[in-house]
């Protein structure tokens, strides 16, 4: 039987796929802290024996930056409302959204580490097969568990897709999303087993990876139809809009990691040799006879060492010199990984003048709201993909708290609004409520109370818009 073309198997790869594989393949090893991957990053050097080499990777740490800028942008995104026009069968199951006992909160927070790690990744909306001994509306009241829920699909599970072009819109009409399960393996054991689900409008497929006699075969074993004319996969990112071409905005700072990892194994290898010196014995074998004739070298309290007269003994050691060089290059490159995470948002820490803080400032702001309005966008078309599953006429929207994505009061603002205070032009109330939203104040500080401890008159006072 003649091998099947790769072109018509679902595992295959899409071109925009497969020329990032690389670089999602950096990004996830450096999220998992290189896990059981250190040797792809620390290659060998010329001539060094391989026990040397691996008990080199074995001494060095991966300081992992990566991950924890991710997860602090991602916690700014995390802080939304569902807004009043929610579906209420949204609303009912925010406190399980995924079927796995994940809030909607908690869902979407993991979504976004997914999205700003990778540059985008995957939301469907699943919803269970009709059971056959359903026979009845009656039957189908009885059966709450029957709802949608939230599936998170990784980038790299996404292996290849068909859209077509309907008045400037790329409207997607294939998709295959690969799916590792843990099945069982004998009476205690396990395996993964591969299977791929091929997604069309109002239809799936669902095929099946299998090793049989030394050879891999892909086959169907699953399909079946839906009830929407779409396919209800989300394209989630909040860094670009066209559909499935995002790229990961800290990609740049995981290589700079991966440099920051290998410099750290160059410093401690030249760290170990300095502190490890070499015992020189000078006089004493003058010919290759000699090196038969002299014993080991044996060094001690309890040991004694005979030297020619006109012999020598001392340690060489090496100098160091290049290890301030290297300390300061480790330096500027955990500057350079600081700069790269806040230049995500801003233009970096350095001195400004007032006009490059107003203008960082403005950009700034700009980013952060271009992220939140994508953001809502993506979770507004996952609330409608839902509704469209229980026949309800709106999914309704989201509300980011845009306080949190607000960059915070410079001095020279505080000063003007004490100043307007002090003038009476604005009421002491009214400055608190400012300096709370500049985030000078913490948000938990409560301005009703303190005002009232102060005995501040709050009638009239302006109420600030949240």
């Amino acid at each position: 039987m003649p091998p099947t073309d790769p072109k018509n198997l679902p595992s295959e790869r899409s071109l925009a796929a497969a020329n990032y594989h690389e670089e999602l393949q950096l990004l996830l090893d450096c999220w998992n802290s290189l896990k059981d991957r250190e040797k792809a990053y620390l290659p060998k050097e010329s001539k060094e024996p391989p026990q040397a080499w691996s008990d080199r990777v074995k001494r060095t740490t991966f300081d992992n930056r990566f991950e924890p800028a991710i997860k602090d942008y991602a916690g700014l995104l995390s802080v939304f409302s569902l807004n009043d026009d929610v579906a209420q069968s949204i609303a009912e199951n925010e406190d399980n959204i995924d079927q796995e006992g994940n809030d909607i909160w908690t869902f979407f927070h993991e979504v976004d580490q997914y999205a700003l790690r990778d540059g985008w990744c995957g939301v469907l909306i699943e919803y269970p097969p009709l059971d056959p001994n359903i026979n009845s509306q009656a039957d189908l009241l009885a059966a709450p568990d029957r709802r949608p829920y939230l599936v998170l699909i990784d980038r790299r599970d996404i292996l290849n897709w068909r859209t077509v072009k309907i008045n400037g819109k790329s409207i997607l009409v294939q998709v295959t999303i690969q799916e590792i399960r843990t099945e069982p393996d004998g009476e205690y054991g396990e395996k993964l087993v591969k299977y791929y689900r091929v997604l069309r409008p109002g239809e799936y497929f669902v095929f099946q990876e299998i090793e049989s006699q030394g050879e891999t075969q892909v086959l169907l074993v699953e399909q079946g139809v839906t009830s929407l004319d779409v396919i209800p996969l989300v394209y989630y990112s909040v860094t670009e809009s066209q559909l499935f071409a995002g790229k990961a905005p800290f990609l740049n700072l995981a290589k700079l990691n991966i440099e920051h990892y290998q410099k750290r194994s160059q410093l401690n290898e030249v760290l170990r040799k300095c502190n490890l010196p070499v015992p020189v014995r000078k006089g004493l074998i003058r010919t290759v006879d000699d090196l038969k004739k002299v014993p080991p070298l044996v060094i001690g309290p309890n040991s004694v060492l005979d030297i020619p007269t006109e012999g020598d003994f001392f340690f060489a050691e090496p100098s160091g010199v290049a290890i301030a060089a290297s300390r300061e290059d480790i330096k500027d490159i955990e500057a350079a990984i600081d700069r790269m995470t806040l230049d995500f948002l801003t233009s970096g820490d350095h001195q400004k003048t007032a006009t490059e803080v107003l203008l960082d400032s403005t950009k700034t702001s700009a980013n952060l709201k271009g992220i939140a309005r994508r953001k809502e966008s993506a979770m507004q078309q996952v609330f409608d993909y839902w509704v469209q599953y229980t026949g309800e006429v709106e999914g309704g929207s989201i509300a980011m708290d845009e306080s949190l994505l607000s960059m915070p009061l410079t001095p020279e603002q505080v000063d003007k609004f004490e100043s307007l205070a002090t003038g009476g032009l604005i009421s002491q109330r009214t400055l608190l409520l400012l300096l709370q939203r500049g985030k000078v104040l913490p948000r938990q500080f409560n301005i009703d109370e303190e005002v009232a401890a102060t005995g501040q008159a709050t009638v009239g006072d302006e109420v600030l818009a949240p």
